[in-house]
């Protein structure tokens, strides 16, 4: 999603969140810092910056941190962050997963080894579009 959207979507979803009675805690690596519940400023940062933050799954936290890079995390690297800081659930769009052919290339998401090892849930509308289910 294109800035401003995103951080107005973003903005929103906090609100929803709130208004539910839960503590919204959007998570991010700014400047090589672990973020666990962004401020509005910090929330504004990683949406003008979009595609240019690093993707970061939770492989790529130390590298991330070491180059004091920024990272939107990605599921993998956001159930790795709230367990550490006791976050028993979140939510997120999508999940990854298996790319077709994933028997012979091996192309399995970060995600799935993640929820395998990591006792935090996850509440998601589905699987990424860019990945399959069936095999």
């Amino acid at each position: 999603m294109p800035y401003p959207q995103n951080f107005e979507t973003a903005k929103e979803l906090e609100v929803i969140v709130r208004e539910n009675g839960a503590v919204p805690a959007t998570i991010a690596i700014l400047d090589g810092i672990p973020c666990i519940g962004l401020t509005t400023e910090e929330l504004e940062i990683l949406a003008r910056l979009g595609s240019k933050a690093r993707k970061a799954a939770s492989r790529d936290i130390a590298l991330v941190m070491a180059g004091r890079e920024n990272g939107a995390t990605t599921v993998s690297a956001t159930m790795y962050l709230a367990s550490k800081v006791g976050i028993p659930v979140f939510v997120t769009g999508g999940i990854g997963g298996v790319h077709r052919h994933g028997e012979n290339t091996m192309d399995v998401s970060s995600d799935l080894t993640e929820l395998g090892n990591t006792p935090v849930a996850v509440i998601s509308a589905g699987n990424s579009k860019s990945y399959c289910c069936s095999l």
